[in-house]
């Protein structure tokens, strides 16, 4: 279909390149030059082929139908003849044009950036997405970014200057980086941690395949993988000539302005620290990471004192937890009114975390019955349920996992994440939390209280408050400790 609509001096015209031929002329009659954008980077629905050879074939029939001299033809750098569809469609579209008898320049673009682009918006959601990027063949392909506004700047200087007839001129970027440090510039510029994984190119393939058939907008395709992982560079001389200026840098400025309004890929994060809001309340709890040096060591003497003491192990936790309790509130500058804060979404978040927990658990303990010594273990551990009666039992725990949450959770891993990022201090915050239970119960009490230890100090970064990870802990230690052990 094509239609008219008139906005001023424009007048906007939908027609097929490769429908009726007669409509094409018909929109192109009266022109004094024609600028071919037309450029795929998925093959589904259309092929490569398709847009980037027939439709230009057409175009410049079209062309010479209506008796339209000057054609600007927007290809990509680095088109070549390739096995790779995309670039060699690219460039067999490109000898097309070269082949016509119209006065054609030639515009060849690197990676654009520009609001909306496939670079730096999709880089930011990746990164908003998780701290983890793939970089394929290990992010060492070079790339040089150009602006949007000076690939227009560059068409309409081929349009303005005749004597660009009849040659091909790069428009990229000052900086020709490797594709692992513009990650790391745009991930600097959001200020945003990030590991850069290597991987063979061949590997990501299949889940970018994947990808293309599932997603309608791709955060990559085939064809752009294979460009990233080789590399986008062009002449920075054919640019200057052509736009008689130096092209715009890919600062962190214009990336923190592109950045704007972009969220998560799918709309959800996996990063501990997702945002501005989260990243001042860490750097709040970084004052306290040096008490923790000697805190946590007296802390971890302090119940290995008391259970040489006493076997009694409800007496040891009770007695532990009457001192940490105060020592966390009192000797951690935290934002302890924040942190305790109540709120139904936490209580649900904590509820659901305890449910998947316990479900897990209930799976391994069924494997570890089969492993010698194991079995015993587990049964030691059902045991204390039977030591005291519950009125006197649950109170003990609760407290006890009030304690263990503001010290070894809050207390240790939010200032460690501050000084060294979130993972670490979940880490810091489950091996402090199981180095004190080394005299408390069997190997494989300490294998739990470091794998549900990351989990609720995973929680308490997450959510910037207590409450979930308590709720988890406290229906955790219920069920196992008397409602369904393990």
């Amino acid at each position: 279909m094509d239609a008219g609509c008139p906005q001023g001096q424009v007048e906007c015209w939908r027609v097929d390149l490769v429908g009726d031929p007669a409509r094409l002329v018909a929109a192109l009659r009266g022109c004094d030059a024609v600028v071919n954008l037309v450029g795929v980077k998925t093959a589904r629905g259309q092929g490569f082929a398709a847009a980037h050879v027939e439709g230009v074939t057409r175009l410049i029939a079209a062309c010479e139908a209506a008796g339209v001299r000057r054609l600007v033809h927007v290809s990509v750098a680095g088109a070549r003849a390739d096995r790779r569809p995309y670039l060699d469609s690219k460039w067999r579209g490109e000898q097309a044009v070269m082949g016509s008898g119209l006065a054609w320049t030639i515009v060849r673009p690197g990676v654009i950036h520009g609001v909306g682009d496939d670079f730096v918006t999709q880089l930011v959601a990746m990164l908003r997405h998780a701290a983890v990027f793939p970089a394929p063949g290990g992010g060492a392909a070079l790339l040089q970014p150009v602006a949007v506004e000076d690939v227009a700047l560059a068409i309409a200087a081929a349009l303005r200057r005749p004597e660009t007839a009849g040659q091909g001129f790069d428009v990229v970027g000052p900086e020709a980086l490797p594709m692992r440090a513009w990650v790391r510039r745009v991930a600097e510029a959001l200020g945003l941690r990030v590991w850069l994984v290597a991987l063979p190119t061949a590997a990501l393939a299949p889940v970018v395949r994947l990808l293309e058939r599932v997603l309608a907008t791709p955060p990559l395709t085939r064809a752009q993988l294979g460009l990233l992982s080789e590399g986008v560079v062009g002449s920075l001389a054919e640019t200057r000539a052509l736009l008689g200026a130096e092209p715009r840098a890919l600062t962190p400025g214009r990336v923190a302005a592109l950045a704007e309004g972009v969220g998560p890929w799918l709309g959800v994060s996996l990063r501990l620290v997702a945002d501005e809001r989260g990243r001042e309340f860490l750097r709040g709890c970084g004052a306290s990471a040096g008490r923790l040096l000697w805190l946590v060591p007296l802390a971890a003497l302090l119940i290995a004192g008391l259970r040489a003491v006493t076997p009694d192990i409800w007496r040891c936790m009770l007695l532990a937890n009457l001192v940490l309790i105060p020592a966390a509130l009192f000797g951690l500058r935290l934002p302890w009114r924040a942190l305790l804060r109540p709120g139904l979404s936490y209580m649900l978040v904590g509820t659901a975390a305890a449910a998947l927990l316990y479900g897990l658990a209930w799976l391994a303990a069924l494997g570890l019955r089969a492993v010698p010594g194991a079995a015993g273990q587990l049964a030691a551990l059902n045991l204390w349920g039977e030591l005291l009666p519950l009125w006197q039992a649950l109170p003990i725990l609760l407290l006890v996992v009030f304690g263990e949450e503001l010290f070894w959770r809050a207390g240790v891993a939010l200032p460690v994440a501050a000084r060294l990022g979130p993972w670490w201090g979940c880490a810091a915050s489950a091996l402090a939390f199981t180095l004190a239970h080394l005299r408390v119960g069997p190997p494989l009490l300490w294998l739990a209280a470091f794998g549900c230890g990351f989990v609720w100090a995973w929680m308490v970064v997450r959510w910037r408050s207590v409450v979930p990870g308590l709720v988890c802990h406290a229906l955790w230690d219920v069920a196992v400790v008397f409602v369904a052990p393990l």
